[in-house]
């Protein structure tokens, strides 16, 4: 017997449908669906949280990933803001960490795959971010 792919409903691109696909995936995920929504999710050791962001010039999903400190002699935080592969890279002085940043209009996302989708994007961007981190450091003595 075959298994059956689930339908992925369509999405119309507002910021009404993103806040309510966020909280019912907020509620599925056992997570309080506070309004707005932000649906936080784990890949790994990449922590990420999604919200609609509603500016001037349309609605965006705005995704955070938050990366872990590496435990690496030598290492040190970036000390500016920085932009890599699509994200805003910056360092959280408060967290100890890095974190990156992803902007997605909400007209480009078609069906409710293509916001899962995004967010597993910006994961992977993030990992590869941070893997270039421990690459630009020079190896421990």
């Amino acid at each position: 017997m075959q298994a059956e792919q689930a339908e992925s409903r369509e999405f119309d691109g507002s910021s009404q449908a993103a806040n309510a696909l966020l909280a019912e995936l907020c509620a599925l995920c056992g997570q309080n669906a506070a309004s707005p929504p932000v649906l936080e999710l784990q890949f790994g050791f990449v922590v990420t949280r999604t919200a609609v962001d509603s500016a001037a010039g349309g609605a965006w999903l705005s995704i955070s990933a938050r990366l872990p400190a590496l435990d690496q002699d030598g290492y040190a935080p970036q000390g500016r803001n920085a932009r890599f592969d699509g994200l805003d890279c910056m360092w959280h002085a408060d967290e100890g960490c890095h974190i990156a940043v992803r902007r997605v209009a909400l007209a480009r996302l078609g069906d409710e795959r293509s916001v899962m989708d995004a967010i597993l994007e910006t994961a992977d961007m993030a990992q590869a971010w941070h893997a270039s981190l421990t690459l630009d450091q020079p190896p421990a003595c």
